[in-house]
């Protein structure tokens, strides 16, 4: 007997290992939300410029860091620090952009940051025997 999972958009039970059939239902209606702007993600410049930012970052969220001390590398996302819609010459630009995790992403908006950018912290981390 296969395993079962339940869709969370759906609620219909699905095989474990494969995608609930309304998963395309759900993508067209997210991309017909998000409307004009939602190919700006899918561009390669914008994949690049995340990429970078994530590894400049130290592929940690940088909010969790500085505002809570915590090191996270989970679900990491990048946020405009000065909002697109308002500044869309600041969208591709590297200092505009910081590493954050989805959650901390959510929280922020389209607000900028909420913690010292500024404020260096140091990672030391020690290897596991």
């Amino acid at each position: 007997m296969p395993v079962m999972k339940t869709c969370p958009k759906c609620r219909k039970k699905y095989e474990y290992g494969k995608k609930c059939p309304c998963v395309n239902k759900h993508r067209k209606k997210a991309l017909v939300i998000k409307g004009k702007d939602d190919d700006f993600y899918t561009k390669k410049p914008w994949r690049d410029l995340r990429e970078l930012t994530i590894e400049r970052d130290g592929g940690y969220c940088q909010r969790c860091l500085h505002k809570y001390g915590i090191i996270n590398s989970a679900n990491l996302e990048v946020h405009h620090i000065k909002a697109r819609s308002k500044y869309p010459e600041l969208q591709y630009e590297i200092s505009n952009i910081v590493t954050v995790c989805k959650t901390c992403n959510l929280q922020l908006g389209t607000n900028g940051v909420d913690w010292d950018r500024n404020n260096e912290i140091k990672i030391d981390i020690e290897p596991c025997l």
